[in-house]
């Protein structure tokens, strides 16, 4: 056909379809959102405040339980989607906000941002022997720690993507720390602030069956610290020395820490044929630290030989460079399709040296001394491998075996302390036999069986994994089709026999859990779960006051349980009124025995499409037969709304 001919042919046909364009529909934005808020009541806290805080600390008022609002304009020449999300806003102890926009295959950007409050108090973790002092805390903390990620990816899902991503972690708030003195520990005030900053940024390379990932990081650290006291302090120790009274009339401390690190990493995943996968990654960096201290108090202390003293000043200044290797890499093989061999390797080679100049001034009744240190730089060098092998082996079409070896090695260099003469020197060897079986009659029962143990050799630290055996295992059975049944159980026995170790633990749990939805729970439904767990622990170590032998023993005996189920009265298609009542309890004996109670009750109600009307109820109940200064008690009432579109 000749092309004069062709020309108008084309024309025709495009003027034929102009119509149909104009009457397609067009791309319109979408937006959905959801909102729950609402109202918390508390009928008061009884029993002690303080513990309440430390294990649920949920106040009182108008609270913004979840919002999330999505809008998306395929249209749109610069953003086609935008989803915000935010939970537990309004005085909550944890609360998040999260955005992301994007314009397809152009772009994309997240952030995320996290508020916890954290608050430790418990009575417990006083001196136990410290009568006078009432049993509070002298290890206490009240922080709030933010933590803020943005990233930027540029053509995401492309062949090749930049990103750049940034974070920051900090921290401040105040507590109770022990100012140490020989012989004797003030608890003193302190206040506490930190944050990091981490920048890193990369490229993504999307090759056929390869993925690359390049990046360079750096971060950036400092931890601040101040203690202090200006009231009369006669600490944990009320019995005198030699006839005087040990005190601290007056105290000031504070340290500062600044940081800094640069790292370069690279990944590497490769498929080059249906049978061989394989992987690899590499990171090295090169962190420096700068630690310089301070102290001043004054009172009466114990320096030894019936030697006292009236006052002290110290100023401390170190540095420590610690450049770290990692890399690890790993292979899957299918020689046959009944097998599968995989083989990884990793190795994390870390070297820490440092040194420090310390200066001390003592004031005695006849005058001052005055001390010098120069500590020699110190070295710490870890070096930590590991290598295991598994095979898979399909003996059926239901039924798979696996068998595996996993050999870990490394040696270690620390500095001398005060009980050595010299650097102390660890090495780790141990070698662990793995075996799996997981069977599938059909698909309504899946089961598993894990088993890994070693014979022990060589491990780094007194309560390492050494001669240990563990054995896990799963059962999912699908009953009927409204009828699911979930079991697991796990078994870990570790022991140490070396002459003053002699470290003994184990652990054991068995847990089930039962799923029923009749009718798709289109009425009703139930789930609970029961898990009964014994913990036991037996080590000897040295007490830090005169370092002889003595042994600790820690025993626990829990039952763990929740349920939850659910009614729907059926009064009309769009009105469905939902009850739901159920809670969770934890009991315990032994060596710190626990009662933890927490029922909850819950209705809600529709009032139109998308818009609900809901109240709550939970109680929550602590008691330790030991330490019942931590018992608390309160009632939680939530009345709220939620709106949907």
């Amino acid at each position: 056909m000749r092309l004069s001919l062709l020309i108008p042919l084309v024309a025709a046909a495009l003027a034929a379809q102009e119509p149909a364009a104009e009457i397609s529909p067009v791309s319109e934005r979408k937006l959905s959102y959801s909102i729950d808020t609402g109202n918390r009541f508390l009928t008061g806290v009884g029993g002690d405040f303080n513990t309440y805080r430390s294990v649920v600390n949920l106040g009182e008022g108008p609270k913004l339980f979840g919002f999330e609002a999505a809008l998306e304009d395929p249209g749109s020449a610069w953003i086609n989607r935008l989803i915000v999300s935010a939970s537990s806003w309004g005085g909550e102890p944890y609360n998040t906000l999260r955005a992301t926009a994007e314009k397809d295959r152009v772009w994309r950007l997240t952030a995320d941002y996290r508020n916890v409050a954290y608050f430790n108090f418990l009575p417990s973790f006083a001196n136990p022997t410290f009568e006078a002092g009432g049993g509070f805390n002298q290890r206490s903390f009240d922080i709030e720690r933010r933590n803020a990620n943005v990233e930027l990816e540029l053509l995401p899902g492309a062949r090749i993507s930049p990103y750049l991503i940034f974070a920051r972690d900090s921290g401040n708030g105040s507590g109770i720390t022990p100012f140490v003195a020989n012989g004797n520990e003030y608890p003193i005030a302190a206040l506490m602030r930190d944050e990091t900053n981490h920048y890193r940024g990369g490229v993504r390379l999307e090759l056929p069956r390869t993925h690359v990932t390049l990046e360079q990081g750096g971060s950036t650290f400092k931890d601040d610290q101040r203690n202090s006291t200006s009231q009369l302090n006669l600490g944990n120790r009320r019995a005198p020395i030699f006839g005087r009274q040990l005190l601290l009339n007056s105290a000031e401390q504070a340290y500062g820490v600044r940081g800094r690190n640069l790292y370069t990493k690279g990944i590497l995943t490769s498929a080059p044929a249906s049978w061989l996968h394989f992987y690899g990654q590499f990171l090295y960096s090169r962190p420096t630290s700068d630690v310089r201290f301070s102290e001043n108090a004054d009172g009466l202390f114990f320096l030894g030989a019936t030697r006292f003293f009236n006052g002290l000043g110290a100023l401390l200044s170190s540095e420590a460079k610690q450049p770290r290797t990692a890399a690890s890499a790993g292979v899957e093989f299918k020689p046959h399709r009944r097998f599968r061999v995989f083989e990884s390797w990793s190795t994390d080679r870390l070297h820490n040296a440092g040194s420090a100049l310390l200066a001390e001034r003592l004031l005695f009744s006849n005058g001052p001394a005055e001390l010098r240190d120069l500590f020699e730089p110190t070295r710490l060098v870890m070096n930590l491998n590991r290598q295991q092998a598994d095979l898979f082996f399909d003996l059926t079409s239901k039924l798979t075996l696996r068998g595996g070896h996993r050999f870990v090695w490394g040696d270690a260099i620390a500095p001398a302390s005060f009980l050595a003469s010299g650097p102390g020197q660890g090495e780790i060897r141990r070698h662990v036999g793995l075996a799996a079986v997981n069977y599938r009659p059909s698909t309504a029962v899946a089961a598993n069986v894990e088993y890994e143990g070693s014979p022990g050799d060589k491990a780094y630290f007194r309560t390492s994994l050494q001669n240990y055996h563990q054995l896990r295992a799963r059962l999912r059975w699908q009953l009927m089709s409204s009828l699911r049944l979930g079991a697991t159980y796990l078994f870990l026995d570790n022991r140490n026999p070396a002459q003053g170790i002699d470290y003994e633990f184990q652990t054991r749990s068995a847990g089930i859990t039962l799923e029923w939805r009749p009718g798709d729970a289109k009425y009703f439904s139930i789930l609970g779960d029961y898990t009964r767990s014994t913990w036991r622990s037996d080590i000897d170590f040295l007490t830090p006051q005169n370092l002889r032998p003595a042994r600790s023993f820690y025993r626990d005996n829990g039952h763990t349980a929740s349920a939850l189920t659910q009614f729907r009265i059926p009064c009309s298609a769009q009105f469905q009124p939902l009850i739901e009542a159920g809670g969770s309890l934890f009991i315990s004996s032994g060596s710190r025995p626990t009662d933890y109670w927490q029922p909850i009750g819950r209705a809600i109600l529709p009032v139109s499409k998308g818009v609900s009307l809901y109240g709550e109820w939970r109680w929550y109940g602590m008691n330790q037969a030991f330490f019942m200064v931590e018992g608390f008690r309160t009632h939680q009432f939530v009345s709220g709304l939620r709106i949907s579109r």
